[in-house]
């Protein structure tokens, strides 16, 4: 009976790695470092908080911004999802093509998917003085105000990646294991904290809604979470990427299996990356190059780089993204439009407290 339950687990164990139809990018590789131009909102972005960007359609992205006059610094440092403390901030739309800035008013983006938007602010209670949420959300340009978010009894709950509302708590737990969370349909993937790198013994699994359990064909290093690729329709596996791990970049398919995209040697050790993306041209990956001991990053090596096919070329300097940025946090401070061709993110030349943070874009479909 072992014998059986062991042949029955390599079984399963082949057709998550048997041979499928791969994940592939197109179009031409940039054969030179900074092959397109980087356009700017000039739109300031608070540095040390967690900025929400994401797009609304192919040329229109949206994200959460500066009130005009208020302090780059929201004095949380790298604590960004605590509540004692509340910037208002306010909503921009800037269209990538014509370079027009739309204001949407005071509040912070809560979520952003396929035209649909979520947006929040604080204003105080007339009955009691003290600051509420209030909602707006809907398609975008049809929003609708609403005294609050989570409407419903028991309250309703969003999906992280798609800005789904759903009644409820998911329906996918596994609350023996670290969880993370995948969009509702899919479920959560779950890895134990024992046994690190033996799959066999420690597999990471997928837990389904309907409560079934599939062992992927992964180690446990592999695994820090994940991001939902819309355009691609696959997940991002992982978070720090270099030569001492493996190097390759693993996704995962909706249908559970695993595909390994290989990086370039030339993103070696030296080059560690906290924030991934898959675009139609390549894999990028953002480098802070930060120097030990130092409080800013290696200018010569920090930025944005393309990978395919074991070549690299490097997109932007400095820093990108939002700061500690981690797969528990949807909000990576760089987002892929719906076509896969382009990539909006926070960006800054400089030391990172002081410098001017904004939203910039890089259109990776035109001709390099």
């Amino acid at each position: 009976m072992k014998t059986r339950l062991h042949l029955l687990f390599l079984f399963n164990l082949f057709l998550l790695i048997r041979p499928v139809a791969a994940f592939e990018f197109s179009g031409p590789f940039p054969d030179r470092d900074y092959p397109f131009p980087v356009k700017d909102s000039e739109v300031e972005v608070q540095v040390d908080e967690a900025t929400v960007v994401e797009w609304i359609d192919n040329e229109r992205v949206i994200f959460s911004a500066l009130k005009p006059g208020e302090p780059r610094l929201q004095g949380k440092a790298y604590q960004a999802d605590r509540q004692d403390h509340f910037a208002p901030g306010r909503v921009v739309v800037w269209n990538t093509r014509t370079d027009d800035i739309k204001d949407l008013g005071e509040g912070k983006l809560h979520c952003a998917y396929r035209g649909y938007v979520s947006y929040y602010w604080k204003t105080p209670n007339p009955a009691t003085g003290q600051p509420e949420p209030w909602f707006k959300k809907g398609m975008y340009g049809q929003e609708i105000v609403m005294p609050r978010y989570r409407e419903g009894n028991p309250p309703k709950h969003q999906d992280k990646f798609t800005c789904v509302i759903f009644d409820g708590p998911r329906t996918a737990t596994a609350p023996e294991y670290w969880t993370y969370q995948l969009r509702v349909q899919d479920g959560v993937l779950a890895q134990t904290l024992k046994g690190k790198s033996n799959p066999e013994k420690n597999p990471v699994l997928w837990v389904r809604p309907d409560g079934s359990r599939q062992p992927l064909a992964m180690a446990w290093p592999e695994m820090q979470g994940a991001w939902w690729e819309d355009w691609a329709g696959v997940y991002i596996l992982r978070q720090l990427v270099h030569q001492n791990a493996q190097a390759v970049l693993p996704v995962l398919f909706p249908d559970g299996t695993v595909q390994r995209l290989p990086l370039s040697p030339a993103f070696s050790a030296v080059l560690s990356s906290r924030l991934a993306a898959l675009t139609r041209r390549g894999i990028v990956l953002t480098n802070d190059a930060i120097w030990e001991g130092a409080l800013f990053p290696n200018k010569f090596t920090s930025g944005i780089y393309l990978l395919r096919d074991g070549k690299v070329v490097r997109l932007t300097d400095w820093i990108v993204g939002n700061e500690r940025a981690s797969f528990d946090n949807t909000h990576r401070g760089l987002a892929v439009s719906p076509d896969g061709c382009k990539i909006a993110f926070k960006h800054a030349i400089g030391e990172p407290r002081k410098a001017h943070h904004t939203i910039k874009m890089i259109d990776l479909c035109l001709e390099p």
